[in-house]
């Protein structure tokens, strides 16, 4: 159940020219229980919230971090660039129903663009964590060679977990970048061979979203197979 809870700064990092990562070590409750995918209303000031999801594994109980895009330079933006190691943060938590079915043992296909990747980092590492047997494939995509991070991370995850792959995916690379090019959308639905037979993840901007969500049900993939949650 959702509930109020005061919490500190306990480290900020610049991740990419527009990217910042965030942990939050909770005071009052000292502890949350989440599911993997869920977020944090964030309080940032008097009227005004901003929903982040959640990054970190359900298993770190007394801590929660996120990952912000401060380019729109809103107040949810400049909220985080203001913030310091040691600041008081308050949120309502956990939210959302954005959640990871591990009950279900087919391939999971997760396809972002830019922060949507956070609510994944999550899911994947949680499941991975926790020995889970069904295929996990992850199709992210950015703009350019700057936007990337976290890719020593799942590299780390592609090398340890036969069952985890993934696709860094820039529509705007420069000459020398030698991966995958283009849409992340156009990379999923070439790579992904029996639609029908998968578990689709979709998070990040609405234009992605509502392409591969229609191409999917035309492939007769079951909307249930199918879940969202749109970031912008």
């Amino acid at each position: 159940m959702a509930q109020k809870y005061h919490a500190t700064v306990v480290a900020k990092e610049k991740i990419s020219p527009n990217v910042y990562f965030v942990i939050f070590g909770l005071q009052e409750p000292v502890s949350m229980s989440f599911r993997a995918g869920q977020c944090m209303m964030l309080m940032v000031s008097p009227g005004v919230n901003r929903t982040m999801s959640i990054c970190s594994v359900p298993a770190e109980s007394d801590r929660v971090s996120m990952i912000a895009d401060v380019s729109p330079m809103g107040p949810g933006s400049r909220w985080t660039l203001g913030l310091k190691v040691g600041d008081p943060a308050n949120f309502v938590a956990p939210t959302g129903v954005f959640f990871f079915d591990d009950a279900s043992p087919r391939k999971k296909i997760f396809v972002a663009t830019g922060t949507g990747v956070a609510p994944f980092r999550s899911m994947i590492e949680e499941y991975l964590a926790n020995n889970g047997t069904a295929p996990l494939e992850l199709f992210w995509g950015q703009r350019h060679e700057e936007d990337i991070y976290w890719k020593k991370e799942f590299d780390r995850l592609f090398e340890t977990y036969p069952t985890f792959s993934w696709h860094q995916v820039l529509s705007k690379p420069t000459p020398v970048w030698n991966g995958l090019t283009g849409h992340v959308t156009e990379h999923v639905l070439q790579s992904v061979k029996d639609p029908a037979q998968n578990d689709f993840y979709l998070c990040g901007n609405k234009n992605m979203i509502e392409d591969v969500r229609s191409q999917l049900l035309v492939k007769n993939v079951p909307k249930e197979q199918i879940k969202t949650e749109l970031f912008y």
